[in-house]
């Protein structure tokens, strides 16, 4: 089956936050404290990064290094984003809401456990993201010819795949015999934390190390008991079940999360599949670079690399 290209690119555009770690530079001439933060933490860029014996590396040293290694590619990809955001408003380019939702949905499938805090700042950079792809993949193919009979024809053959199913992020213990399913509410009802309980006392090995934590799972699901969906969604998110049984012994449920399904009709999957249909058309690698001559860009940063 054909997966859109908007659904691959975000899940790459996933990893690539996942690796990648973004550094934000803060400097002035007049200030005596000067920081780099990296992943959240604060560095004094006025102190030796590390000391090995008697060598220093300095935060200038360090600096530099990413500056060659990786100054113009970054630089690219930021003049990339600014074209297509400029050039969407001036065509007044918009996204259906829905597409949004279903990014984020697919997205917030590939990660773990989240506090509301990290949910919120992922949730604001993925959507940015979603709507850049987009927009760059409408600005390349609107020129492109696509009938009105291949694009329905395209979407009753890939309808699926423009669509979300309802899913739940879940974590459980597992325990044999009801007598430690009582013992498991107890120490849970006791305030003790539920992936605290799940590491000590669940007799599934595989994710008790993970404190009970299984992933997101659809109705469909064939990796887990069948009583687990439909327990999960009759909890509200944040909140664990009684013990109910399954074939290998008792399960406490906790649902952490429910993704509801997400379903685009034609209309409202049009564009993205014209986009999909002509993109395929193209004889270049998707690339905003080639839009860059619609707008005036002067650029003054050079390294050994330019």
């Amino acid at each position: 089956m054909r997966v859109s290209r908007l659904v691959l690119w975000s899940i790459i555009l996933l990893l690539l936050i996942t690796n990648i770690t973004t550094i934000f530079i803060l400097s002035g001439e007049n200030s005596s404290n000067e920081f780099a933060v990296l992943e959240e933490n604060r560095v004094d860029s006025n102190k030796p990064l590390a000391e090995i014996g008697n060598q220093e590396i300095l935060y200038q040293d360090w600096m530099s290094e990413l500056t060659e290694q990786y100054g113009k590619s970054v630089l690219n990809d930021l003049i990339d984003q600014e074209v297509v955001f400029q050039l969407a408003e001036e065509e007044n380019l918009e996204i259906h809401p829905k597409i949004v939702d279903r990014e984020l949905s697919r997205m917030m499938v590939m990660q773990g456990v989240l506090s509301a805090e990290e949910k919120e700042k992922k949730m604001e950079k993925w959507t940015e993201q979603i709507k850049y792809r987009y927009y760059l993949q409408h600005l390349l193919s609107e020129n492109i010819s696509v009938s009105e009979t291949e694009i329905e024809e395209y979407y009753q053959f890939y309808q699926n795949q423009y669509q979300f199913d309802d899913m739940v992020q879940l974590s459980h213990i597992l325990v044999s015999t009801e007598q430690d399913a009582e013992y498991v509410m107890a120490r849970l009802e006791d305030g003790e934390s539920f992936s605290e309980v799940a590491s000590e006392l669940s007799v599934d090995e595989e994710s008790k190390a993970n404190g009970g934590y299984l992933g997101y799972y659809s109705e469909t699901s064939s990796f887990i008991p069948s009583e687990y969906f439909e327990t999960a969604t009759s909890l509200k998110a944040g909140t664990y079940s009684e013990p109910i049984l399954v074939n290998n012994g008792y399960a406490i449920i906790f649902h952490h999360q429910h993704l509801p399904d997400i379903e685009l009709s034609y209309e409202e999957a049009y564009e993205e599949v014209r986009q999909d249909i002509a993109l395929d058309q193209l004889e270049s690698e998707v690339d905003a670079s080639v839009l860059w001559d619609q707008l005036e860009i002067d650029l003054n940063y050079k390294n050994e690399g330019n």
